[in-house]
């Protein structure tokens, strides 16, 4: 008698395990407790006869075995969402729809050209675009309430899958005739001394900027803080402080001489270095790969 099928939810773990390593951080991608993983996997292993992962104090790691079928689990999750996805389209559904979440610079400046790209490759999808920064769109994502979503930070959000689909730099600005606009860089101590005009906690933006400071043990202080990039685009122009922000944001600004781009540097070992912030923008999704629909759109933002 042949050996029962494996479910997808178990291959789904598993792959979990090699993308994120180790059982734990694996069940938490999924949603499930460490000890239902735990069980689901050893029930994997009886039901294929092999030994997938080696358990040791120190943590798991995939056996040889487990690595090989890590690669055909790839292939039959991604066959069985094409399944799924050929099946809508068959029983009537010929739009597709999908629920995108963007943070907010990525929204306003790059998710218009997105969408207008997808019409053209794939026209029978339909998009609908939720706003928020980077911690509430990763939320959005981890409960299912959004299929994609599109990130900025340091670093790629707990809990979901993520490929970088570009960087954006981040500037700091200040209104002219402001103390800083004589061209001299501006170091870390002059920018944790100074109130900012800062986004609000959560914000991609804001993460970088604190992370920054934060590994030469200084921190940011907050003349006021906003939760849209556009009233902090407005607040700096109106001479509140200085700020950090997209580039992208503030590329008309800056042209037109509405906002001056100050350069800011770092002192090492007595000489000064300038300093470059900048972040990754992610696609994130919930399990092991996009819908078809979500992975149209994350190829579209990968093109040049």
């Amino acid at each position: 008698m042949s050996r029962r099928l494996p479910d997808l939810a178990s291959l789904e773990l598993l792959v979990a395990v090699a993308d994120e390593g180790g059982i734990g951080a694996a069940a938490r991608a999924v949603g499930i407790s460490q000890p239902s993983a735990t069980e689901r996997l050893r029930t994997l292993e009886r039901r294929l006869g092999l030994l997938l992962i080696r358990r040791t104090p120190a943590g798991s790691t995939l056996t040889g075995e487990g690595t090989a079928v890590v690669g055909w689990a790839r292939g039959v999750l991604q066959a069985a969402q094409e399944l799924v996805d050929g099946a809508a389209v068959l029983s009537g559904q010929r739009r597709r729809h999908l629920d995108v979440g963007a943070s907010l610079t990525v929204a306003e400046h790059l998710v218009p050209g997105w969408l207008v790209a997808l019409a053209e490759s794939a026209p029978d999808i339909s998009v609908t675009l939720q706003m928020g920064n980077s911690t509430v769109v990763a939320d959005q994502v981890r409960t299912g309430k959004v299929q994609l979503g599109f990130v900025e930070g340091p670093a790629a959000p707990a809990g979901v899958r993520s490929r970088t689909v570009g960087v954006d730099e981040l500037v700091l600005v200040v209104a002219p005739g402001h103390d800083w606009t004589d061209g001299r860089a501006v170091g870390a101590p002059q920018v944790a001394a100074t109130p900012l005009v800062m986004r609000e906690a959560g914000s991609g933006t804001r993460d970088v900027l604190e992370e920054w400071l934060a590994t030469i043990g200084l921190r940011a202080v907050p003349a006021v803080e906003l939760a849209s990039t556009t009233a902090l685009v407005q607040a700096v122009m109106a001479g509140v402080g200085p700020g950090v922000v997209s580039r992208l944001a503030v590329a008309a600004e800056l042209a037109e001489g509405r906002l001056v781009g100050v350069p800011l540097e770092v002192l090492e070992g007595g000489a000064a270095r300038p300093v470059r912030l900048t972040r990754k923008i992610r696609a994130i999704w919930r399990g092991n790969a996009p819908t078809a629909a979500a992975a149209a759109l994350v190829a579209v933002a990968l093109t040049p």
